[in-house]
């Protein structure tokens, strides 16, 4: 079997989506498939092709040169993504022996479907990490009533070329199946982490430990990842005010995106020492990042609960780590952390119930011990590549009988 893999990202602008799909294609060679994936290059910072995906046999590529464009500028990445459409289909075209293609979703995605339907006529498992246009509009990059409605009708179509529907949660699905899409076509395949490769830390062996010196006698809450428009920063703000007095407490910022400096000012301008920001690291040491801390926090604006689903709580997980959720309380995926024990979520705009859920974990280690070795267990179960990339190779399967 062959896939033409077709996403408008790349692998040389780091992502919150990167691992899974390196992870992903990796799987999918495993299993004998041959993959052709066709990406974009926008930031050069890493590779095109990952060192796990060096060198492997089964794996051709195409990339595509992009501009780097601010989300906040809508028509102009509209436009940039509606180029990349067409230059693509001048790749994909001279592919003749694709049996499957997976296609990720994009803003533009539909000029995608609609060559594809035209030209390719080959089944399409259209893979769904965030809601368009939903996403976009409750976070307000698009806050224009009229665009976001014509958007949300032309989306629709998008959905009706699509062959399989693949979202990451149930609060997606929902969301999907709310536009008139059949139950049946949408599947949730929910994210996932290496689970060969990605575990727990120690730190005596934590690179990130060593290679900034950090002192290990104090409890570290983490965000580490893009801090972009979902990122509530303002909910670490306030957190981290209403802690400041806490010596011990230090909340720990790694990584780089479009609201960095803002945060940075608004944390300098309160005085709140008890904030250090780290740059971004390579995705190398990612389980030595996450395995540097207490606990971790993942403060989401409104509205990215449904739309989307946090793709680094899996790794998180697997590294043994309690994550402290500042989300819609509405949201299963909110529900599945203190149902099951092994996390807290608080609502989006609850600081001081963020606050407290920080401070118990902190006045009480062994409750944080136990929580950890609840969530490395459920995502032992629900969240590794072992069992969630075979979901799509059975999808593909099935489509070609």
């Amino acid at each position: 079997m062959k896939i033409l893999f077709i996403t408008t990202e790349g692998f040389d602008t780091p992502g919150p989506n990167n691992q899974m799909a390196m992870v992903m294609i990796n799987d999918f060679l495993d299993a004998g498939f041959e993959v052709h994936l066709i990406q974009s290059r926008r930031k050069r910072i890493n590779p095109d092709i990952p060192p796990l995906l060096q060198g492997r046999n089964g794996l051709t590529y195409d990339v595509i040169d992009r501009n780097v464009i601010d989300k906040t500028r809508f028509i102009n990445r509209y436009l940039d993504e509606a180029i990349f459409a067409i230059k693509s289909y001048k790749k994909w075209r001279k592919i003749k022996d694709a049996d499957i293609v997976f296609l990720q979703s994009c803003p533009t995605v539909l000029y995608q479907q609609i060559m594809l339907k035209f030209f390719n006529r080959k089944p399409v498992v259209y893979n769904i990490y965030d809601v368009f246009p939903g996403h976009a509009f409750d976070i307000g990059v698009i806050n224009n009533k009229t665009v976001y409605n014509t958007l949300k009708y032309i989306q629709r179509f998008t959905y009706k070329l699509s062959t399989i529907i693949t979202v990451l949660s149930q609060d997606m699905k929902d969301k999907v199946t709310e536009q008139n899409v059949p139950s049946e076509k949408v599947r949730v395949v929910p994210a996932w982490y290496d689970d060969k490769a990605v575990k727990e830390i120690s730190v005596e062996n934590n690179e990130f430990i060593k290679k900034y010196n950090i002192p290990t006698d104090k409890f570290y809450i983490q965000f580490a990842g893009t801090i972009g428009y979902v990122f509530n920063y303002k909910a670490i703000v306030e957190a981290a005010t209403i802690l400041k007095h806490e010596e011990n407490i230090v909340f720990q910022i790694v990584g780089d995106g479009n609201v960095k400096e803002q945060f940075m000012d608004e944390a300098r301008d309160r005085g709140l020492s008890n904030i250090q920001f780290y740059p971004l690291q390579p995705l190398e040491i990612v389980p030595d990042v996450y395995s540097a801390c207490s606990i971790c926090i993942i403060p989401l604006k409104k509205g990215v609960i449904g739309n989307g689903v946090p793709s680094k709580a899996p790794l998180l997980m697997a590294c043994r780590r309690v994550i402290v959720n500042s989300v819609e309380s509405n949201s299963q995926y909110s529900r599945m952390f203190n149902e099951n024990g092994f996390g807290i979520s608080v609502s989006n705009d609850d600081h001081e119930a963020l606050a407290n859920a920080i401070l118990d974990l902190y006045n009480h280690p062994d409750k944080v011990k136990v929580m950890a070795d609840r969530a490395k267990a459920f995502g032992e179960v629900n969240y590794t590549s072992t069992i969630n990339t075979k979901k799509f190779i059975q999808i593909f399967q099935e489509l070609l009988r």
